[in-house]
């Protein structure tokens, strides 16, 4: 078993190559944590584990050596939490294709998907659902990424065409979708469709609700979707700029996104907590993003927490937060409720 806390000094040994091998599980271990998994690897054959390991490895140290910066003898939280959201995702990466793309193909294809290019062979699909009470991450194959919410599900082939790249989604989540002019990206939601080029925005489509919505963060984006007669409807959408679909009455609008003084969960901010007291953590969470964070243990209120976050969105945050506290979350709506442990002294 890893210790309950990854010290700075440990990590800064894995990066320099100087861990024994019981450390260096330790260590991988506690990467794997970060993606809500700590027995993932013991779950994998032997021969994935040994490649696991040699591309987390890899990364670390690719990281370490972007980064080209010594590391001091006493280390902020700032530092090992930025190291980590910064390794998540190169993690995350082989993860996906080895782990949740095998265990989540797609016995039926969605129709939008399975009537594409007929009399060719068409690749594998995969369908991923989030049964994680929280916002997951989930990588595409062209390094688009979507964070979604507890429930989301997507489909995709697993290898995209050459002239386009499709994916059939229900629930919410906060695309952000890598340009490539010449393969437009589409997301088919029902009855709506949403084509981009590169950009990010954020889906509202969950099956059973009346309205669903989309809201546009950067980039441009084009929502088209048949009204009773089946004539297609269709708007352009820029930033701070939202679209509403009914599916009773099949009505499509555009309208400018209300102003409002805090942030949505998954728009980057630049924070910083120095020995800060958990519950004024949450505080200042609540006042950059439009949530509610409760503590399930009030005893945790007086933990101190020190991170220096730039630009990172509210799941990032929290996912180091959680790291660091030995803490879990789980969100519903906008609210979120943070469990964790007592502080020792």
């Amino acid at each position: 078993m890893p210790p309950p806390n990854i010290s700075p000094l440990l990590l800064d040994k894995y990066l320099r190559n100087q861990c024994t091998e019981q450390e260096k599980e330790w260590v991988e271990a506690w990467y794997a944590s970060l993606r809500g998994n700590p027995d993932y690897i013991d779950s994998l054959p032997e021969p994935e584990q040994r490649h696991w390991q040699q591309e987390t490895f890899l990364n670390i140290q690719n990281q370490l050596n972007q980064a080209e910066k010594p590391v001091a003898k006493t280390f902020s939280l700032g530092w090992l939490t930025g190291l980590a959201a910064s390794i998540a995702l190169l993690i995350g990466f082989y993860f996906i294709y080895t782990y949740s793309g095998r265990q989540h193909r797609s016995v039926s294809a969605p129709a939008a998907l399975a009537n594409q290019a007929p009399g060719k062979k068409q690749p594998p699909l995969i369908h991923f659902v989030n049964h994680e009470a929280r916002p997951v991450k989930h990588q595409l194959p062209d390094h688009s990424s979507v964070w979604m919410h507890p429930g989301a599900s997507i489909a995709y082939p697993e290898t995209f065409g050459a002239d386009q790249r499709l994916v059939t989604f229900a629930g919410e989540g906060f695309f952000d979708v890598r340009k490539d002019p010449a393969r437009p990206f589409r997301i088919q939601s029902g009855e709506m469709q949403i084509k981009v080029l590169g950009t990010s925005f954020n889906v509202k489509a969950p099956a059973t609700h009346p309205v669903f919505q989309i809201s546009v963060v950067t980039g441009r984006v084009q929502v088209s979707a048949p009204d009773r007669q089946q004539n297609e409807q269709q708007v352009i959408l820029k930033p701070q700029q939202q679209a509403t679909f009914e599916t009773a009455s099949k009505r499509l609008v555009s309208s400018a996104i209300p102003v409002k003084a805090r942030k949505p969960i998954y728009e980057p901010v630049t924070i910083t907590f120095a020995d800060t007291p958990l519950d004024q953590v949450v505080k200042k969470l609540e006042k950059r993003f439009a949530v509610q964070i409760r503590l399930a243990n009030p005893k945790a209120a007086s933990c101190l927490f020190s991170a220096d976050f730039e630009n990172q969105p509210l799941p990032l945050i929290l996912e180091m937060l959680c790291t660091a506290l030995e803490a879990t979350y789980t969100m519903n709506g906008n609210v979120i409720l943070l469990d964790s442990p007592p502080c020792t002294e």
